[in-house]
């Protein structure tokens, strides 16, 4: 395991979430009491019957940030499985590779505060942490599944001008189980105060994509050997203030990327309001990338988009617009905004199923995820989760769980404090997050 440096989990002394709810301050439903009363009175007699160790099944892992546990669902049936005590959670785990029905890469990889952890799918036990030192991580696996690249750094709630700037950071880490150093970094990029916000990577396992909120720069990485190959400014913004490239997906072809913008003012407290805009670029030549449609407000964008995920055949593009409380479609080929599906609530984030064919999106507000069929482009279902669902990713293992994290779980899931309680990096409103302080990361009281 690589441990770089303390990590502090300050961002210039900022609260990540200045506007933090309890999730549980409207009470509990008695649904969740009941639910939970069974799992407490049943799970020291139903351990470890829901795995087989050779059983190899589409999964969805569901975090969800306010009871710090994953929800496991069945993929195939759209059913909750178990939800059970992690002690952390994640926002944008890395989830667009090493997650298909033919991958045999096995760990979830969640970007938490002041680095990375990976967490074997089968036994949900850590068994890597790099520590990068930065409050926002950004991690994606490349499509060869040997290496994890993460951003580090970024957030649209950076200081514009801090007295004294730091240097953000590209990370390269060995994610290789099998490997001797499987959780090494084998690779350091410093890349000055420009606001590494995300990172996608191309198909190919050669490029990866960094969207620079700081520095209005969308920044090529050569995978191997690790280094600058490219960087490209983002031209004007649609409107007022700076684009603020801040989230970024490649399509699985390698031929596009949708690059999330923020459209106003850098800040926690902005002095232009920021109205969101959906870039599209061509990156079919990947060290050239060209912007060829900018989609606005003014084109029907119905909120700001904060990230966005792309269907395997590279027909649509699903952007997460929480305060809309809906998933916007873009017509890739049309390159225009299609429709909008009504989620019921807000989400920042979704992942694909292992077959690609469904898009699970966690919607923190309602306590469920939402699933949207891509052939009908419509939701086909909904899934309870547990408190504040936020970040997602597939697999194709279920876990063996343990008795202790099945009542954790349980216990947990009615607003009490179980253990340690470890903090993701989340954008603002959207999650509950707690803050990130200059003395270090505070657990958030709920």
């Amino acid at each position: 395991m690589n441990q770089r440096r303390d990590a502090t989990g300050a961002d210039d002394g900022l609260q990540a979430n200045p506007d933090r709810k309890n999730p549980f301050g409207r009470g509990i439903d008695r649904r969740r009491v009941l639910q939970s009363s069974a799992v407490v009175g049943t799970t020291a007699t139903l351990s470890g019957c829901l795995s087989d160790d050779d059983e190899r099944a589409p999964t969805m892992y569901v975090f969800n940030n306010g009871d710090r546990t994953v929800s496991v669902i069945d993929a195939e049936t759209d059913e909750l499985i178990e939800s059970v005590f992690l002690g952390t959670t994640a926002s944008f785990p890395a989830n667009q590779y090493g997650t298909g029905a033919e991958s045999e890469h096995d760990v979830l990889w969640l970007n938490v505060s002041g680095g990375v952890r990976g967490f074997d799918q089968r036994t949900l036990e850590e068994v890597a942490h790099v520590e990068t030192g930065f409050g926002p991580n950004y991690p994606n696996v490349t499509p060869d599944e040997q290496h994890l690249i993460v951003a580090a750094g970024g957030t649209t709630s950076m200081e514009p001008d801090p007295p004294e700037p730091e240097d953000h950071m590209l990370f390269r880490v060995d994610a290789d189980p099998d490997s001797d150093g499987f959780g090494d970094v084998t690779g350091e990029l410093e890349v000055g105060y420009t606001g590494p916000c995300d990172m996608t990577l191309g198909p190919d396992s050669e490029y990866a994509f960094v969207s620079d909120v700081a520095n209005e720069t969308l920044t090529v990485i050569r995978v191997d050997p690790f280094e600058i190959a490219a960087q490209i400014d983002v031209g004007d913004p649609a409107g007022d203030g700076d684009v603020l490239p801040f989230m970024c997906t490649a399509t699985f072809d390698g031929d596009l990327l949708l690059v999330e913008n923020g459209e106003g003012g850098l800040g926690h407290e902005p002095d232009i309001e920021r109205e969101g805009s959906e870039s599209i670029w061509d990156i079919s030549d990947p060290e050239n990338p060209e912007e060829i449609e900018r989609i606005t407000r003014d084109d029907g964008l119905p909120a700001p988009p904060i990230t966005s995920e792309i269907d395997p055949n590279n027909e649509a593009a699903y952007l997460f617009t929480p305060e809309s409380e809906s998933v916007t479609v873009i017509d890739l080929a049309d390159q225009a905004v299609d429709q909008e599906l009504d989620i019921g609530g807000t989400a920042i984030a979704g992942a694909w199923g292992p077959n690609r064919e469904k898009l699970y999106v966690p919607v923190q507000t309602a306590n469920q995820v939402a699933v949207i069929d891509h052939a009908q482009r419509e939701v086909v279902a909904t899934v309870e989760a547990g408190e504040s669902p936020t970040g997602a990713v597939g697999g194709m293992v279920r876990p063996d769980t343990s008795t202790t994290q099945r009542l954790q779980g349980a216990i947990a899931s009615l607003g009490v404090s179980v253990g340690d309680q470890e903090l993701a990096y989340c954008p603002e409103q959207y999650c509950y997050c707690g803050y990130h302080s200059e003395e270090g990361v505070r657990s958030d009281d709920r």
